[in-house]
């Protein structure tokens, strides 16, 4: 698969982030274990590569809860490769409480896209369920993840969605004038473009997920109910601009536009109950493990090797799954990163485990980060 980008990250320096003062981690090109007990800081170490990636946290907080205690900033530096042309590149951000600032290769990214771009990732964490009872806007956003990632054309797609949607709701606030009804139609027309884009690129890979999460959850568990997956492009009729034209006085009274992209969801059914009502937590968790094993394997179909990063995954799964898991996931050129509360490796790594030069393992304690020999 020599068209296939794998991305590796080389070296990871962490400086003031959270509670880890400062660290440096040369990690293994394949498998990375994070070990240490609760607190300690792992999760941070799994934290500072999303953030290098995104921007932002996968955690919740605010910004000031990112930044460590002995300076007014955090920083994050990675050093990474590309195996498509082996390109190394040279990420890095900063993060004060009111600034983000990232650079690229020496120069400054006006947009987290810039380094998301270069840097992809698929989690799994305790939260990760959230993807199956969790609101719509999860399911969205990994959606979006997946299309951002193997659609170049997505991202202005959804700027511009999102600039006409602003104003388009910033109208309908206003008093009704034939003037703004002009604006609106025009809104209208640029909304609907937009739109169709948009929902073009997420239903073909929704549609390219589906088999996906269908094969990786019979792998999983044999013991998991039929589901019923659909998406919903989050309005209802033909076309939207006749959908906005229709519902324009109900968008008034409202104040906001109330369908659209903006309010797309999959759907999840077993019969014609939704899956959050029926399914216990550990059945929804294991769809959503399927879900996020999915989504690695349509980035691998678009010739992008993402990071895998797993979030104490024995807190969430029995070792049988997370065998099956660790199979599914540990394929090609992908790095993984797993962190664990145990001092030992796990038995799920079967053979692996024996074969020394195959991984690399890390301790943290009270911030500090060790490679263990």
């Amino acid at each position: 698969m020599n068209s296939v980008s794998a991305v590796q990250v080389l070296k990871l320096t962490i400086n003031n982030f959270r509670n880890i003062e400062q660290a440096l981690l040369a990690p293994h090109p394949r498998l990375n274990f994070i070990i240490g007990a609760n607190g300690a800081g792992k999760t941070s170490v799994l934290e500072s590569l999303v953030m290098l990636s995104k921007g932002r946290s996968f955690r919740s907080g605010s910004h000031r809860d990112l930044i460590g205690p002995s300076e007014k900033h955090l920083q994050l530096y990675c050093e990474l490769e590309t195996s498509k042309h082996k390109h190394k590149h040279k990420l890095g951000i900063e993060r004060s409480i009111s600034r983000w600032r990232g650079r690229l290769d020496g120069e400054e990214v006006k947009h987290r896209s810039g380094l998301a771009h270069l840097l992809p990732y698929v989690l799994f964490e305790p939260n990760s369920h959230l993807l199956v009872d969790g609101g719509p806007v999860y399911r969205r956003q990994y959606l979006d993840w997946s299309v951002f990632h193997v659609k170049p054309n997505f991202l202005s797609a959804w700027y511009r969605f999102h600039r006409s949607l602003k104003q388009r709701n910033a109208l309908l606030k206003q008093a009704a004038t034939s003037a703004n009804h002009t604006i609106l139609d025009s809104l209208d027309l640029q909304l609907a473009e937009a739109a169709l884009a948009i929902t073009n690129m997420r239903r073909e890979a929704f549609n390219t997920l589906v088999p996906h999460i269908t094969q990786a959850l019979a792998s999983i568990t044999s013991t998991l109910p039929d589901v019923s997956l659909e998406y919903s492009r989050g309005w209802s009729g033909e076309g939207y601009p006749a959908y906005l034209a229709e519902n324009r006085r109900r968008d008034a009274e409202a104040g906001q536009t109330l369908g659209g992209p903006h309010r797309a969801d999959i759907a999840m059914l077993y019969g014609r109950d939704k899956v959050k009502d029926r399914f216990s937590r550990g059945q929804q968790k294991a769809l959503a493990c399927a879900m996020l094993v999915a989504q690695i394997e349509h980035l691998q179909e678009n010739k992008i090797e993402p990071l895998v990063l797993l979030d104490d995954p024995a807190s969430e799964f029995d070792s049988e799954v997370l065998s099956c898991l660790f199979k599914r996931v540990y394929s090609s050129s992908l790095q993984l990163w797993i962190t664990s509360v145990a001092p030992d490796l796990p038995a799920w790594l079967g053979d692996l485990k024996n074969n020394k030069s195959g991984y690399a393992v890390f301790h943290v304690k009270h911030g500090k980060v060790s490679k263990m020999l």
